[in-house]
Parts: C-alpha cells; structure tokens; sequence
C-alpha cells in the first residue's frame, strides 16, 4: 500500500503558534521603522533565523508523519530517528470526523480525526489534515464494513428556529469572553496599548451615560457578559446550521456548519448512551434537546456531542425511533419517597438564606452603597431560587427504569433536567452509597458507571434502598453478573 503524508498545510499548522508571536512583532517593525529594507533585515538576522529554524521543525513535522488505509483499518507511522507505529481496526473505531474549515476550502483542505474508545481522552488516535478526496476514501473504507446492500438511508433535519433555541441555550458567557480577550490582545500587540485603552474609555463613557442611577461598573460588567454571550450565540449558530442527522446501515452520519463545514460518522454499536437534556424553561414548552456519547464526538474543546439540536418532545421520540432504535427509554420503575422530599429542598433553600443574610449584613454594616448592594442581592438570588425550582421539579423527575435493552436514569444536574438511557452491556458497575443521614430513611444515592477512554459516573440521588437492591436482583442481565462477582470475590478470599 501507498504510504501518504498529510496536506502541505500542515507545515504551517506545525507552527501556527510560533509563527503569530513572531510574525506580528516583525510586520510591525518593518512598516514602524523609518530605515532602509536591507539596515532592517541587517538587525532582524536573529529573528530570520529563528523563523528558519520553526519552519523546518514544521517540515520535519509534516515529512515524518505518514499513514496508508488497508481493509482492516487505519496504518500510521511517525518519526524518523525514534519511529513509531500504530495501526487502528476500523472494527474498534469509534468516531471519524472531518472538519473543513472556512479559511481551507479553497486549497481544498479538511482535517480528519479517528478515535476508539481505548485512546487517549485529551486528544485524537488519529489526526492529520488532507485533501477532501483523500478524506472522502477514507471515511468510505471505514463505512464500508457497516452498510449492506439492503441499507437505506434516514434523514432527520431540524427547522432553524429549534437551532437557534439550541443556541440561545448552550451559549456560554465565558466562551465569548475568551474570544474577546484574545481579540483585544492581538489588537494591542498590532496597534500599541493606546488603541486598548482608547477603546476602553470609550466603553466606559457609553456606561456612565446608560448607567440608569446604578455605578457605571454595574452597566460595564452587564454589557460584556451580554456582548460575550452574544460571540457565544452567534459562534453556536454558525456551527449548527444546516445541521442533519442521518442513518444508514449501522452508522450515523451527522453534518453541521455555515461557514466551516463539520462531518462526523458514528458507529452505531460503539454509542455509551443517549441523553434527553431539558431546562425547565425547554420543558415547560415540550421541547428536548438530545445528545449521545461516543468517543471522539462532541471531544474538542467547546464542541456539543449533538443528535438533534431542539425539536418537540413527540417529534424527537418519533426520530429516535427511526434513527436509533437500539437505544430505547425504560419508564420509570422506581422514584423518590416523600420522606426524602427536604433531602432535594435543603441545599438550594440553605443557598438562599446565605445570600439573603449576607445581603443584610452587608445593608446594616455599609453605609451609603444601599443601591448597589439591593442591586447585587437581587441579582444573586435570582440564580439560587431558580436552582430551588429546578430541585423541587426533580422529586418528580428523578429515578429508574430497567427494561430487556437498557437502564434509564432520570436525574437533575445543576439546571439542567436530564434523562439518560444506558445499554446494558456498556455498564461496568453500579454502585449504591449511603450516608448517615440517609440511614434513617433507607434512601440511598446511585452510581452508573460506564468506560470509554476512561470512567463516566453519573449519579441518581435519594432513591429508597430497598426497591433499589429489588429492582436490580429481579432483573437477569444484573444478577448474573451480581453471582459472577460476588463468585471472584470468595475465590479471591480462598
């Protein structure tokens, strides 16, 4: 077989990060400096050379790193002096993920990521940038073994206005703070500090003149969490457009993005577990937001392991069973007792009480800052009795479900509300935990654990103890493997 290297491309994606430290200060002296090109070039000698020398570690990069695709799976080889091999099946694949970024199509260009689930979690198995042709054969040798003859494909796709709901929902105020630090830093680096402080000047003058009676640091802090979480709505917009969902044979094939285009193939037997995700907010208008967990989809930084963005909760069921019908939910077979109600109520109602005191304290003891201190109590109860709302609704929701295929855990996290559906072979422990307060009541907390590059838990608080352990033992595929433990255990005593 043909031994390939990645795209030329990547011998700049090698030192990209040297490369804009290096380059800026350069083009900047240059175009600041009153003296001829070749005083200039005379006293950057240093800088040339160091440039030199990241270019050929990115050449050395690119020429030692080659791969070739045989009908077992994925040949890779790196280095030249300490070479290494690996050789991925393409029958323990996970996850193939191509992604072609804007600013690569017109070199033709994407990159492609493969993952199993024995790597390692912080980075992919396999990754290299390549031409779209060279992409598409290998996505096709992977697929190939999954889809027969008899296969059809099933197309889900959601409207734009469920998109942008997912949007609204899943935008981060921090992610966009990131981005804006990094733009006002590289504009500083290029423009000189008088630019930062010009702008931000300017920022405070346009607060001191909205500020509605309350200090201008108020009006500052709220306009950039809205303007972050607005880089944040819009970058989730542009990744999730032209989403769609579809199967065909025993893979998943889920496309998204405006600009940069995203495509990831998912075996299907390789899936952990499948997540409704609801806030209350979502749940009050029937819509789901449904997410699986698969190694190496949703694996990169700010990346949402997605199935369907938003849709009603009727639509989604009728989807799920179209496109995944391996993975069905279990109703609810047992649930909290109402003796355990305060067990839900005490955190988020003691969270309360702490603001509010400290709100008053701060009332009795400063004087003068009455406003502002109003202002900064009613802003932090706001979340705390929202989180009240949300456990009260999880008395209702939470709890578990067994049927022949799988487990089905309904359970609250922060503020999200969430119903998670597990394979029963993809479960490698189930543990249950008491405290002494939970001793009187015979409740218990529930731990499901699963692995795939590493242990997920998830866990389903204040169960009663007893239809715990019933549910469990009365169920085949559970108490086999309960016989089978307890079995190694007494040999491991003998």
């Amino acid at each position: 077989m043909k031994k390939r290297r990645s795209h030329l491309i990547n011998i700049l994606e090698n030192t990209s990060r040297f490369l804009i430290l290096l380059l800026l200060p350069l083009i900047r002296a240059l175009f600041a400096t009153q003296v001829g090109f070749y005083e200039w070039l005379s006293g950057a000698w240093f800088d040339l050379l160091v440039l030199g020398v990241i270019i050929a570690l990115g050449v050395y990069g690119w020429y030692s790193y080659t791969y070739f695709v045989s009908k077992a799976g994925i040949h890779i080889q790196k280095g030249i002096f300490f070479r290494r091999e690996w050789f991925l099946p393409f029958r323990n694949i996970s996850v193939i993920s191509v992604h072609s970024p804007w600013y690569y199509r017109p070199i033709k260009a994407v990159r492609v990521h493969a993952d199993t689930d024995g790597g390692n979690p912080r980075e992919s198995d396999f990754s290299i940038t390549v031409n779209r042709e060279l992409a598409a054969q290998l996505l096709e040798a992977a697929q190939r073994p999954l889809i027969s003859q008899k296969s059809f494909r099933r197309t889900y796709i959601p409207r734009n206005l469920y998109i942008t709901i997912f949007a609204v929902l899943t935008s981060n105020s921090l992610t966009g703070v990131l981005y804006l630090w990094a733009t006002l830093s590289q504009a500083e680096t290029v423009f000189g500090k008088s630019f930062r402080a010009e702008l931000l000047d300017t920022f405070a003058e346009l607060a001191e003149w909205q500020s509605f009676g309350l200090p201008p640091v108020f009006v500052i802090l709220a306009y950039v969490v809205l303007g972050c979480w607005l880089v944040s709505f819009l970058k989730n917009m542009e990744a999730h457009l032209r989403f769609q969902t579809s199967r065909y044979g025993q893979t998943l094939d889920i496309r998204s993005g405006l600009f940069s285009i995203r495509h990831y193939a998912v075996t299907v037997r390789r899936i952990n577990f499948l997540t409704l995700r609801q806030s209350l907010f979502t749940k009050l208008f029937g819509l789901t937001s449904v997410f699986i967990h698969c190694t190496g989809y949703g694996k990169k930084q700010e990346e949402l392991s997605v199935l369907f963005p938003s849709g009603l909760n009727r639509e989604i069921q009728t989807n799920l069973k179209l496109l995944l019908p391996e993975i069905p939910f279990a109703k609810r077979q047992i649930k909290p007792k109402l003796c355990n109600l305060s067990r839900f109520l005490i955190p988020p109602l003691s969270l309360c009480l702490v603001v509010l005191a400290v709100g008053l304290l701060a009332l009795y003891f400063i004087s003068g800052f009455d406003r502002p201190i109003i202002f900064l109590l009613i802003i932090a109860e706001i979340p705390c009795l929202w989180w009240l709302a949300v456990k009260l609704f999880a008395f209702f929701h939470t709890g578990i479900g067994v049927s022949d295929e799988v487990v089905t855990i309904y359970y609250t996290f922060l503020y999200q509300v969430i119903t998670c559906s597990i394979p029963k072979h993809k479960i490698t422990k189930i543990e249950t935990q008491q405290t002494l307060f939970q001793l009187p009541t015979k409740c218990c907390d529930v731990w499901i654990h699963t692995w795939a590059e590493g242990t997920k838990r998830q866990k389903v608080l204040n169960l009663y103890l007893p239809e715990v352990l019933e549910l469990l033992s009365s169920d085949e595929f559970f108490h086999t493997h309960v016989i089978q433990i307890e079995q190694e255990k007494k040999k491991k005593k003998r």
